[in-house]
């Protein structure tokens, strides 16, 4: 039963769209009222628990005040920031180990039917765990990294309206973190391709295309353009607007590269 995803003990929560909603807590708290059928605990798991919303949170901490008997609920998050605190301070912090590279590919191999080209990328970008959804799109943002390279090459002479297009876009597809995660990537291989680090690439599948780049950014531009980021990350993670968080990082790294630092 648990291997066919039927056993009537064992309760899987996860985002209904981009969150989880109250309605999905609602139900479960209707099953916790119910003994367990076969196990002596029911066991509850969360995923991407950063993801309960306002309303589904305080209605999640109520379960977590007066948690029922028998049974064990485990939240996995790779982001406990969003998390209440309430719910933060309620539960007991397990950190998992990164799994290592040959683990990971062991994993996909199993499960995935991956090309050559698509698993070398995947492995570049697992960061030590399986990224289901990752994975899921790995031939879309495959093209969309060596886009962000030719605009992070480019900005210093290419119209910026075309690429404030091209952020919409991935916004309204809901893949503005990957856009953000592959221009920290490029900068870091850059400072890495220029201090002769080539061990260190993150776009190691790359790696020849990344040395024929001529080495026009300073450490100290890559720094800086490592910094605004970082910074717009943050900012739409405190839930400013995407989109115009993403024009302003790309009109700031147009004039970091134009060789006015902006504050």
């Amino acid at each position: 039963m648990f291997d066919n995803k039927m056993h009537p003990d064992f309760h899987v929560i996860e985002p209904d769209g981009q969150n989880i909603r109250i309605r999905q807590i609602h139900e479960l708290i209707s099953h916790l009222d119910l003994k367990p059928i076969y196990a002596t605990k029911r066991i509850v798991l969360v995923k991407e628990a950063n993801k309960l919303n306002q309303e589904s949170a305080n209605s999640f901490l109520k379960i977590l005040e007066e948690p029922p008997l028998n049974t064990l609920i485990i939240l996995m998050t790779e982001d406990e920031s969003h998390l209440l605190e309430t719910i933060n301070s309620r539960c007991q912090k397990i950190y998992f180990s990164p799994l290592n590279p040959e683990e990971i590919q062991t994993v996909l191999n199993e499960n995935y039917q991956l090309d050559a080209e698509t698993l070398e990328f995947v492995l570049c970008y697992a960061q030590g765990r399986i990224r289901k959804r990752f994975i899921e799109k790995a031939t879309l943002l495959s093209g969309m990294r060596r886009q962000v390279l030719n605009m992070l090459n480019n900005l210093n002479t290419e119209d910026l309206y075309d690429y404030s297009l091209m952020t919409d876009k991935w916004v309204k597809q809901d893949l503005h973190g990957y856009f953000i995660e592959f221009c920290l990537a490029w900068l870091k291989d850059f400072a890495a391709v220029q201090n002769q680090n080539s061990s260190d690439l993150i776009n190691r599948d790359l790696k020849g295309e990344l040395q024929q780049i001529p080495p026009r950014f300073t450490n100290e531009t890559l720094h800086w353009c490592f910094n605004l980021v970082v910074e717009t990350e943050q900012a739409i993670k405190s839930n400013a607007s995407k989109n115009l968080a993403l024009e302003s990082l790309i009109i700031q790294l147009k004039q970091v590269f134009w060789g006015t630092l902006v504050v």
